[in-house]
């Protein structure tokens, strides 16, 4: 894996063919911790000569492979991202992941990074109504409860998007200042 010097990174976002920074490593580690950073997408810090997959540089800890229901391997991805599919229920505790690094391959509920997400926090709790019943608990709740996954599951969605809107914004004022010299603020 590669690891180069410079504090200068651009991340090339291979959906959309869109270039974020120049940003340092460590706005990068956030973005990946973030599951901002996809398999697929691509960074630079030699000023945009040449590119290279955001998991060959070992500061992004995209370390995981996921081995999905059909036999198709995810990633590498990072704990970030595992922890998103978990919450959107793209993916269960049950689903194999592999770690790249050490080439073990172990179940996502046997690693101690499961036991502490959000998602499995937030499944094991009771809620309180504030009406003298506990969320999850009863016939009655079934139908709150999966509004309330639904809607959680929606939120992420709609943070995901104002993330990228937010990048798009910042790299178009970004090139409006490196065309014109002054910030259009």
């Amino acid at each position: 894996m590669f690891f180069m010097d410079g504090n200068h990174w651009y991340l090339l976002k291979v959906a959309g063919n869109e270039i974020f920074g120049p940003a340092p490593l460590d706005q990068l580690r956030i973005w990946a911790a973030e599951a901002k950073i996809s398999p697929m997408d691509r960074v630079s810090n030699d000023e945009r000569r040449t590119w290279m997959r955001a998991p060959m540089v070992t500061a992004l800890q995209m370390d995981w492979l996921v081995e999905m229901s059909d036999n198709f391997l995810y990633g590498p991805t990072s704990v970030g991202t595992l922890q998103e599919f978990l919450a959107t229920g793209e993916i269960d505790e049950n689903v194999s992941v592999i770690n790249t690094l050490e080439g073990t391959k172990t179940r996502l509920s046997e690693l101690p990074f499961f036991k502490a997400s959000p998602h499995r926090v937030r499944g094991t709790q009771e809620i309180s109504l504030g009406y003298g019943e506990e969320f999850g608990t009863g016939e009655a709740n079934a139908n709150l409860k999966q509004r309330c996954l639904w809607l959680e599951k929606q939120v992420m969605e709609l943070q995901r998007e104002v993330g990228a809107w937010s990048e798009r914004c910042h790299s178009l004022r970004q090139q409006f200042v490196e065309m014109t010299g002054r910030d259009p603020r």
